[in-house]
Formats: structure tokens, C-alpha cells, sequence
């Protein structure tokens, strides 16, 4: 898809930028084809390490790239010394969205990748040439590692492998796992995150946790639910460790949180939290603060961990549930005071509540967590959008949106902002929720109430259930807010308002919500690709723009010495709120 494919440059480039000035290989001509073409396959790894494993820092990803002559097939590597797995890297970019959706890796680039004579420590390739300097510098990596025999090795394939079998694949790579990242999963697993900020998901988090002055822990207790039997566990836990932990994750551990970390900036409550542990020296915020809730797969503690008075509390593939905007502040607090002198998070402690199921499973019913968010969600309102963001409903229009056309449905509030702030994506192609849902309800046939009806009015649970009861109808949702979206791009295009009743009528002052409401009545047949749609619904508004000054004089004349339409005045503004509308343009499209 074309301008998936325009996102997915654009990401790279603005990778590539972040390269000190003297790595010339990441600063390309941009005349030159094929220096460009190379720095993108360069950013395509970096795009790899940074959003798979979380490598923030373009030094440290550049040091694991081995891409270059007589490098064995081996384009990177990744040491990851808590799972203890070892990731051998081979990528293919392609310089346009046709060969990058489509083209697939070959078996001579496959046979390419010598990993037994490289994980064995063999200095020369099969032809007897000398491996380069990065190979040889990550097999002295490999010798630093004491306990390397309890590592997995695997081959990560980013790019596309359409023609070979699992017997194939691993007959051409020396018999090793392997995984690959094709252009969906590339698209899905690397770009969609790294929009969101929710890259780098922790399947595991280990806290510090200080046990002075703490008899016993924590207290735990089994609780039984109409959702299962859960296992909670309290315990307080240093400030800094959880603010250096949301600092790192940001979204990645929100995503049961009804808000993202950009909309947790709620100045009044952060500053009263601010001022309640930078203001004292003792650890008064420990009972001041109602503390942070944590789901969690599994939950280990350890008071034994090497260090006296020391403990560690390891949580599997955490989230967090309540207490985001207390996360969210000393997360700042810790950017703010990072290797600074007297850090007011250090000697103070926050409640955390951990919520572990019994019977072990990575999924969560979510009325459990919607009920839990709403219970504990008591003391800062949350928006009624908010609470619907990650009902399934919204999750699975996201994925079908982005997967189909490359469009982005902000279900959260600010969800693509880092997206949108690091030049990675167009705004354009952001669905705003409200009118994503408001143009779907008027191309269902009722336009005053979309145009009339407020957001909380409309996020109810209620409203919001009886319009997006079909999700498989998520063509038909996005075709509603295209032609929404055509009708604002031409509004826009006139200087004066005047302008456009002169030309259009009243169509596009106070009319949108009608228009796309009269097409919805034709139940037009929805071209499933996506530059097919998009020309579909530039036809349609067109052809219907034309009617429309007919359609002004038809209710003008057919409402005449109303409160509406009178000799003193022509209140179309107000006409176009009631449910008289949704019959006329009835009466008048369908005659």
C-alpha cells in the first residue's frame, strides 16, 4: 500500500537522521539512488532493533550492525542477556511498495548466512575470505558470554519469505529457529507501534524493592471473582523504580489504561502529586498516595537477591490499569532529575497492587478490566471515549483500518502523537474518533442527531453500542468518514463562507453530516481497495454537491412559515439540528 509504504520511508529517514554527522553512510546524496536506497536499509534495521528490542540509543544499534563486505550473511545481531536468546539478522529492503509488499528473499541470500561458522568462532567465510571487522567484534561478544550454552539461537528474517517452507528455510540456514518480519508484520509488529509509542512491549519488568523497615513484604490474598480467582498482591515499591520503568515503556504498559501516557498530562493532579513528594523529605507520600494497579500474568518475589536489605519483584507482561497519572509524574520526576544530586524519588515508596489470574493465560476478560478501571477510576474522570478506547469493538476496527488502508484510528486521545511529533506519519491519515463515529451514524440515516449530539452524549455506553454494533462493517465506517473527510477538504478551500453557500448551499456550512447521510441512502457498493475507494467517494460527493442548492430551496419551501423558514428569517443553522432533516433528504434523494 502506497502511502503505508511513504510512512514506513519516512520513519527511516527520520532514523537515519538521528546519526552523528561523520557516519556519512546514513547521510546520503539524496540524488544518488544508491547511497539512499542503502542508508534506508540501514534504517530498516535500526527500525528493527529499536521498536523489537528497545534500543533507544542510535550508537548502540549501530554497534550491533554487521552489514557490509565478507560479512557472512549476517546483517546485525542481537544479544538479549535476560531471555538469554541470540538473534542472528539478515534484512532485505526494497526501494518501492510494489517489491517491498511483494519480492521475496532468495535462496542464494538465504545460503548466504554462514551461522555455524560464525557462532563457532570461525574467522574466514566458505570461500576462505576474512570475516569484517563487526563480525569478528560480535564474536568476541559471543566469547565474553560464560553461560552461552543456555542461549537460543535465531535467525530473525526481516523481509518478505513467500517462497520457501519451514523444511526449506531451515535446511538453507544451517538448521537454526528462525522468525520472520515480512512486509505485514513490518508494517504491524515495527511502524503501527513506533507510531503509538507502545514498541518494545516488556514481557518482563524486575523491580528493586527496599526491605528496610518492612517485617513482612507484602500481603497477599487469593480473591475469587465472577471473572476467575485472581491472586493480589500489595507491596510498596521505590518511586524511582516506577518512574524509571514508565519513563522507558510509556505506552507499552498503559494499554489497558483507558488514557495514553500523552493524555495522563493533567496539570492540577500531576502538580498536586508533584508537590506531595518533591516537597517532603520524609516518606510521606507513601500514605498520602491511593497507589498504582498492575495486571500481571505472573508475579515473583524474592527477598533474596545479593544485596543486603534488597529485594527484586519480577512482573510477566505487566500493565497498568489505575494509577497512570501517579506513574506518569514521576516518570517526569525521574527524566527530570536523571544524574542529578538529591533526587527527591530516592528513600520514598508507592503502593502497588498487582493482580495476577490463578489459572495462568496472557488474556484478560475485559468487562474484568473495564470493571476494575471503573471502580478505581473514581477520584479523576475519565471521559466516556476513553472508557470505550479498548473495548474490542474499537481494537479490531484499528487493526482492520491500518491493516487494509493505512489508516490510523486514534481510539485513545493523543494515541498518535509521537507518530505525528516525529514527522512519522501525516495527519491526514489520522481518524479522529468522534467524527469517525458521527459520520457513521448520519450515513446510517440520522444526521441532526450526529451533528447535534455531544461527544459524552455519544461514548455512552448505550449510544455508543446501538451505532458500532457490527464491526464487520468497518468498510462501510470508513467510507462514511472519507466522504466526511472530502466534504471538510473542500470547506476548506474556500476563502469566504459566502463562498461556498454561493457555489454549494448550505451543504458544506451546516450540511456535512446531511450529505454524507443522502449517499448512505443509495447503499452504495464499497470498492475494497483502497485507491479505489478513495476515488469512489470523490465521485460521490461531487455528484451530490451538485443537487444540494435544490435540496436548500426544497426544504425552504416545503417548512415555509415555520420557526424555521419565514419571512423574517432562514434558520438553516437550526434546521439542520432536527429530525425533520432526516425525512426530507428521504423525500427528496429517493423520489
Amino acid at each position: 500500500m502506497e502511502h503505508k509504504y511513504k510512512m514506513l520511508i519516512s520513519v527511516l529517514d527520520k532514523l537515519c537522521g538521528e546519526a552523528p554527522s561523520s557516519y556519512k553512510s546514513y547521510k546520503p546524496n539524496k540524488e544518488n539512488i544508491e547511497e539512499v536506497q542503502h542508508a534506508r536499509s540501514l534504517g530498516f534495521i535500526h527500525l528493527l532493533l529499536k521498536v523489537k528490542f528497545g534500543i533507544a540509543d542510535f550508537l548502540l544499534r549501530h554497534k550491533q550492525i554487521t552489514d557490509g563486505p565478507y560479512d557472512g550473511g549476517l546483517d546485525a545481531f542481537h544479544i538479549d542477556f535476560e531471555l538469554k536468546k541470540l538473534y542472528l539478522i539478515q534484512t532485505k529492503f526494497r526501494n518501492n511498495s510494489k517489491n517491498f509488499d511483494n519480492k521475496s528473499i532468495n535462496a542464494e541470500e538465504l545460503m548466504r548466512m554462514e551461522i555455524a561458522r560464525i557462532t563457532k568462532g570461525e574467522q574466514t567465510d566458505s570461500n576462505g575470505n576474512l570475516f569484517n571487522e563487526k563480525v569478528i567484534a560480535f564474536q568476541k561478544e559471543l566469547i565474553k558470554i560464560r553461560d552461552i550454552a543456555k542461549y537460543d539461537y535465531i535467525v530473525l528474517l526481516l523481509g518478505n519469505v513467500y517462497k520457501y517452507n519451514d523444511e526449506q528455510i531451515r535446511r538453507l540456514i544451517d538448521n537454526t529457529h528462525y522468525e520472520i518480519y515480512d512486509a505485514e508484520k513490518a508494517y504491524d509488529k515495527l511502524i503501527f507501534p513506533l507510531t503509538t509509542g507502545t514498541y518494545y512491549d516488556p514481557d518482563e519488568i524486575v523491580i528493586t524493592i527496599d526491605l528496610v523497615n518492612k517485617e513482612r513484604p507484602r500481603l497477599k490474598q487469593t480473591i475469587e471473582t465472577d471473572y476467575g480467582n485472581f491472586e493480589v498482591n500489595a507491596i510498596f515499591v521505590p518511586t524511582y523504580e516506577i518512574g524509571r520503568i514508565l519513563s522507558h515503556y510509556k505506552n507499552a504498559i498503559l494499554k489497558f489504561n483507558p488514557r495514553n501516557f500523552l493524555s495522563l498530562q493533567k496539570k492540577s493532579v500531576n502538580e498536586n502529586i508533584r508537590h506531595s513528594i518533591t516537597n517532603q523529605e520524609k516518606n510521606n507520600f507513601a500514605i498520602l498516595n491511593n497507589g498504582i494497579t498492575i495486571l500481571s500474568v505472573n508475579f515473583y518475589l524474592t527477598e533474596s537477591s545479593g544485596k543486603q536489605n534488597e529485594g527484586q519483584l519480577i512482573l510477566t507482561k505487566p500493565q497498568i490499569l489505575n494509577g497512570g497519572q501517579t506513574a506518569y509524574t514521576l516518570s517526569t520526576i525521574y527524566d527530570e532529575f536523571l544524574n542529578k544530586p538529591n533526587n527527591p524519588l530516592i528513600g520514598k515508596e508507592v503502593l502497588l497492587k498487582i493482580i495476577t489470574p490463578i489459572k495462568q493465560s496472557s488474556d484478560f476478560d475485559p468487562r474484568f478490566i473495564e470493571l476494575i478501571s471503573n471502580a478505581t477510576n473514581q477520584q479523576n474522570e475519565v471521559s466516556e471515549a476513553d472508557r470505550r478506547s479498548n473495548h474490542d469493538i474499537q481494537i479490531f476496527i484499528q487493526k482492520r483500518l491500518y491493516n487494509e488502508y493505512g489508516y490510523l484510528y486514534e481510539r485513545k486521545s493523543g494515541e498518535f502523537h509521537d507518530g505525528i511529533f516525529n514527522g512519522f506519519i501525516d495527519i491526514k491519515y489520522v481518524i479522529d474518533r468522534l467524527k469517525f463515529i458521527k459520520a457513521y451514524w448520519a450515513y446510517k440515516g440520522e444526521p441532526a442527531a450526529a451533528r447535534r449530539t455531544s461527544e459524552k452524549i455519544i461514548f455512552k455506553e448505550e449510544t455508543f453500542f446501538s451505532i458500532l454494533h457490527d464491526e464487520n462493517n468497518y468498510h462501510e465506517m470508513l467510507f462514511a468518514f472519507l466522504l466526511f473527510s472530502e466534504l471538510e477538504q473542500i470547506e476548506n478551500t474556500f476563502k469566504r463562507k459566502s463562498d461556498s453557500v454561493n457555489k454549494y448551499g448550505y451543504s458544506l456550512l451546516y450540511g456535512k453530516w446531511a450529505v454524507v447521510a443522502s449517499i448512505g441512502l443509495l447503499k452504495p457498493i464499497i470498492k475494497r481497495q483502497s485507491n479505489e475507494i478513495f476515488d469512489q467517494v470523490k465521485e460521490f460527493v461531487e455528484k451530490r454537491l451538485t443537487k444540494w442548492k435544490e435540496f436548500d430551496e426544497f426544504i425552504k419551501d416545503k417548512h415555509a412559515e415555520t420557526n424555521y423558514f419565514n419571512v423574517d428569517a432562514r434558520n438553516y443553522e437550526l434546521y439542520y439540528k432536527v429530525n425533520l432533516l432526516d425525512e426530507d433528504i428521504k423525500e427528496f434523494f429517493l423520489k
